[in-house]
């Protein structure tokens, strides 16, 4: 998870989830005329800060930050993807908030990030704390998705029990939701948001060959798994999409091509302070 330059080159599922919702909701964002100040957190590589984000924002935006918890991420983040006004730094979103980021944010903006969040009230509330009275947030972040259904058969097996011993950490706290909607907008109004939407939908993605799904397996995969086991930890995880049946051979050639379906489910948040 800690790879930058594999996530940059893997995050194609991000980035089209990612622009489709700003297009969607660029209008019901208000910008200031002498400029704004943006946070994007869980900003990872920063490519979908600068590459997708920075496209919706005015030239005149004052202070763009990305923040991440993976000190990595963020290193690679200023070294490739940092400008005049464009910043990382490094902020657990579930941990104490830094004073200095209190209120100083016009627009909050979090992407394929608040789903790996346990302690989901304190992430929004510290996301409340930054805004600036006025300022608005666009969340988005998975509800159901079966790469977690993986995960959980691969840590009943006797082989990968040991590693992915705390799989339940790394499943969004919406999998097995039944009204995500719901329960996202009741916990938003209670933290003091006001103008909430929450909206669940259904979404799918292909990939396009096997190698392609190990590549963004990889990418965001949260296991400590030892080097040397990582191949087999992609071949099981495949076997294991096999028997879930999202595997189709391209023409119905089996010795030929695949392409992987993943249907899935994206909760898009949206409030203001």
């Amino acid at each position: 998870m800690n790879n930058a330059e594999l996530y940059q080159k893997s995050n194609t599922l991000q980035k089209r989830d990612a622009l489709q919702c700003l297009e969607e909701y660029a209008k019901k964002i208000k910008w200031k005329n002498d400029g704004d100040t943006v946070i994007d957190i869980g900003c990872g590589d920063g490519s979908v800060t600068t590459s997708v984000l920075k496209k919706f924002i005015p030239n005149n935006c004052k202070r763009l930050v990305g923040c991440d918890i993976s000190e990595k991420m963020v290193q690679f983040a200023n070294e490739h993807h940092a400008s005049d006004h464009t910043s990382f730094t490094v902020l657990d979103i579930e941990g104490d908030l830094p004073n200095e980021l209190r209120g100083n944010f016009d627009h909050a903006f979090s992407f394929y990030t608040l789903h790996w969040i346990k302690h989901q009230e304190t992430a929004f509330s510290n996301i409340h704390s930054m805004l600036a009275k006025g300022g608005d947030c666009l969340l988005i972040f998975l509800g159901h998705m079966p790469v977690f259904d993986v995960y959980r058969i691969l840590a009943r097996t006797a082989r990968w029990s040991f590693w992915l011993k705390d799989v339940d950490r790394f499943v969004s706290p919406y999998h097995d939701c039944q009204d995500p909607e719901k329960e996202i907008k009741r916990m938003m109004i209670s933290i003091g948001f006001t103008a909430v939407e929450v909206k669940c939908t259904e979404k799918s993605f292909i990939y396009t060959s096997l190698e392609a799904v190990k590549r963004a397996v990889t990418a965001v995969n949260p296991f400590k798994i030892p080097k040397e086991m990582q191949e087999d930890f992609l071949d099981d995880y495949v076997k294991i999409v096999r028997d879930m049946q999202l595997i189709d051979h391209v023409n119905n050639n089996l010795n030929g091509p695949v392409s992987v379906r993943t249907n899935y489910n994206l909760i898009i948040a949206y409030g203001k302070k």
